[in-house]
């Protein structure tokens, strides 16, 4: 592809990328950014407008289909309009990038407050004064992936999908179970276990799931005896 200025740096950058959408990656940053403009352009270009309000999107795998293919869609010399849109939708993906990012291509990381994150809104923060609001809300946490990978996080920025608990179990070794949960097992947000599962949890970390009594008390945090009256 013919690009020039941030858009060649950034397309050099991409061409040393190991394909994973890393927190940390400024390639997964510039990859999606392209992605996201390739799919919005692919809309504007291809579906119809009478088809618009009944057509919300289209997926993602059918755009790269014709991007490999482009004489389904683009006509006379097929390869060359198609590799002109493929620049315009990369240009434009590095120039969002730009506006929100800025200019230092070290900042545009993928993982971070203004790009992929997680927050969590406690459904009675609204209903509280701000001290309170802060305790209960938790975030935001840098994230990785999108809603085409495995462990997938949703296609916004703010991650609004995806599992927020999963276990492992080998029937073998129960005790060999482990799992990750968000963001804690306690809702009281004084406790230490309101949201020590949160920032694991964002790392896809997990944790041991313990099935015996000897293992359970092993690592007992505290013991409660109800004794009735």
């Amino acid at each position: 592809l013919e690009l020039e200025g941030k858009s060649a740096e950034a397309k050099q950058r991409l061409e040393k990328w190991d394909y994973q959408l890393l927190p940390g990656s400024v390639e997964a940053g510039i990859y999606v950014a392209f992605e996201k403009e390739l799919k919005r352009m692919a809309e504007e270009r291809f579906i119809p407008s009478k088809a618009k309000g009944v057509i919300d999107g289209l997926q993602m795998k059918r755009v790269i289909d014709w991007m490999l293919n482009p004489d389904v869609k683009f006509g006379p010399q097929a390869e060359e309009a198609r590799d002109d849109f493929l620049a315009k939708a990369f240009s434009s993906g590095i120039e969002l990038l730009q506006k929100d990012l800025g200019d230092e291509v070290e900042n545009w990381k993928y993982g971070q407050a203004k790009y992929k994150h997680t927050y969590m809104t406690h459904p009675l923060s609204g209903a509280v004064n701000q001290s309170w609001a802060d305790s209960l809300n938790l975030g935001p946490l840098p994230r990785g992936g999108n809603g085409y990978t495995p462990g997938s996080t949703g296609n916004n920025n703010r991650q609004s999908s995806g599992a927020s608990f999963r276990m492992i179990v080998s029937t073998g070794d129960w005790d060999d179970a482990v799992g990750t949960n968000s963001p804690g097992q306690s809702g009281d947000p004084k406790s230490p276990f309101y949201d020590n599962l949160f920032e694991p949890w964002a790392k896809d970390q997990y944790f041991p799931v313990y099935f015996s009594r000897k293992k359970i008390d092993s690592v007992a945090a505290e013991k409660v005896t109800y004794i009735p009256e």
